[in-house]
């Protein structure tokens, strides 16, 4: 039987550099209007709050592409 590594382990983390608070992250969520936007500062939020490492955990969580969210963060 052949070993098979899980997914986490075959991925590296990803470092971003997120300047904002995680205070200012939620304030702002809470204030904001549209969908998208909330989608966004909730993602920036999960990174700030290191409840997220990897970039397809983000996509699990979002219910989006991982492309999706590389374009978010990319933004």
């Amino acid at each position: 039987m052949a070993f098979i590594p899980s997914l986490a382990a075959m991925t590296r983390p990803f470092v971003l550099e997120i300047t904002e608070s995680a205070e200012f992250l939620e304030n702002s969520l809470k204030q904001a209007k549209s969908g998208t936007r909330k989608e966004r500062l909730l993602m920036l939020w999960w990174v700030k709050t290191g409840q997220i490492r990897y970039r397809f955990e983000l996509s699990d969580r979002l219910s989006r592409s991982e492309a999706t969210s590389s374009r978010w963060l990319g933004q």
